[in-house]
């Protein structure tokens, strides 16, 4: 990565940010729908399959927004020169974020609830 120093590059650099952000976040989504169907059905009275499933899609749900958080503010923004351009990537850095983390949220709730009888819909523990 070069020196950014300019409004205009700080403003591409925020264009790609959020589509990178998409990005993750349907990664995330991929890779919390394979381990979904990874961990094995239980059979009998109390199975415990979805709660695994539930904690590996909280777990994947905290830690992609974080660490897209903490690429862009420690390796990305070290590159911005200007102070003015720093504010202004790291607020389109939380922005950022918060849309990989609503958009995992919420993909992943709706097509749970439109799959429910699959082992991605037992991830909300509904019958």
């Amino acid at each position: 990565m070069r020196r950014i120093d300019a409004l205009k590059e700080v403003q591409a650099l925020i264009g790609e940010t959020y589509m990178y952000a998409v990005i993750i976040a349907l990664a995330a989504l991929l890779l919390a729908f394979i381990i979904a169907y990874i961990v094995k059905f239980q059979g009998g009275k109390d199975p415990k399959d979805h709660i695994v499933r539930r904690i590996w899609y909280i777990v994947i749900g905290l830690s992609f927004p974080i660490m897209f958080f903490l690429y862009n503010s420690l390796y990305v923004s070290s590159y911005i020169v200007k102070v003015p351009l720093q504010a202004m990537y790291s607020n389109a850095n939380i922005i950022a974020t918060i849309i990989v983390f609503l958009i995992y949220l919420t993909v992943g709730v709706i097509t749970m609830l439109v799959f429910p009888r699959t082992k991605w819909g037992s991830i909300l523990g509904r019958k």
